[in-house]
């Protein structure tokens, strides 16, 4: 199916047990380093939904990472600081981290998978990042533990509490903005956007917003992990880069598992279609930062969230944008496409 939904059973209250984690503390401290990115109406072919974009791709490294990142290094210790900084990434987490360890004055080693978007790689070392690139992203996590073990300091792009404060902002800035919103769609990678923005929104508007993650189905890892409980390594055959690790994070399964109504798997030409769309209305944006747009446009959510819904009273939806650093070559095909229909 092009698109399935996978309710999942939350107990209601259940993500109070996570109140330490607060992304009220980490949007203070991104203050003046990290851009509130605008929540902008954009159309959704369904005049029941009233539909909105929080423009993450607009975000300073082009993507949501860039809060992440920051909320981290901002503190570090003396100590650490001068041991450096690791993560592995296919691309804007490294690129994150790259701006803000050059922001801080702080030496960043940035391991990627050689099939890493070049523009990508060339970013991190534009921002004075040492790039270490290896056959594949497992291989670029085996690489990190070993640098983390001789003493650099790991800088987690989704499975680290500190990371995922950072990212809820995307959530807390939705919530107070627009307290109104009745669903969250979020794109779902290693799981920190929709682990941090769920627990956001949940702890600013309780149980009435209905959650979704939205996940490639070929890289099925928070659904898969919701179902187990813990991290899965699901096989990979999605080709949307981005929102491929091997696994969701353990943390972010586990704050998930409460806070989210469930997720929904999208076919990889339903992603690569919205991006399509997106970039049509005038927006610069990479695949898997179209995730959460596809969800809402295909009308994946639960029948009985559209029942009763009118143009006077219509749905109220907000789905993360959450980057727009796509491959110069893929992105120019879709400008091409465009305009052979005429559309752009």
């Amino acid at each position: 199916m092009p698109a399935e939904l996978h309710p999942h059973a939350r107990q209601a209250g259940a993500w109070q047990r996570f109140d330490g984690i607060r992304s009220a503390q980490a949007l203070e401290r991104i203050h003046g380093r990290v851009h509130r990115t605008a929540l902008q109406r954009i159309p959704c072919g369904d005049p029941r939904v009233e539909l909105r974009a929080k423009l993450e791709n607009t975000q300073a490294t082009g993507s949501f990472k860039a809060r992440g990142a920051w909320n981290q290094i901002a503190q570090l210790t003396a100590a650490e600081r001068a041991l450096g900084v690791v993560c592995a990434s296919s691309g804007n987490h490294g690129q994150a981290v790259a701006w803000a360890a050059k922001q801080a004055g702080v030496a960043a080693t940035i391991v990627m998978p050689a099939n890493a978007y070049a523009n990508k790689i060339a970013a991190c070392r534009d921002n004075g990042a040492e790039v270490v690139l290896m056959p594949t992203r497992a291989e670029a996590d085996e690489e990190v533990t070993r640098r983390v073990a001789r003493g650099a300091v790991l800088v987690h792009p989704y499975d680290a509490e500190r990371t995922l404060e950072g990212a809820g902002t995307v959530g807390l800035e939705i919530a107070r903005e627009w307290p109104e919103l009745e669903v969250l769609l979020v794109c779902v990678g290693g799981g920190g956007l929709v682990a941090g923005s769920s627990l956001a929104v949940r702890q600013e508007l309780g149980e009435r917003v209905r959650i979704f993650g939205a996940e490639p189905a070929g890289a099925p890892t928070m659904t898969s992990g919701l179902r187990a409980g813990e991290p899965v390594h699901p096989q990979i055959t999605s080709k949307v880069q981005g929102l491929t690790p091997s696994y969701s994070g353990r943390v972010n399964i586990a704050i998930c598992s409460t806070t989210l109504d469930g997720t929904i798997l999208l076919a990889d030409e339903l992603i690569f279609a919205a991006q399509k769309e997106l970039v049509r209305m005038g927006h610069k944006v990479e695949p898997a930062g179209a995730a959460a747009y596809a969800a809402a446009a295909a009308r994946s959510l639960p029948a009985e969230l559209y029942q009763g819904r009118s143009v006077a009273d219509p749905l109220r939806i907000a789905v993360t944008i959450s980057g727009g650093n796509p491959d110069p070559a893929q992105y120019e095909s879709v400008l091409l496409e465009l305009a052979r229909e005429g559309r752009a």
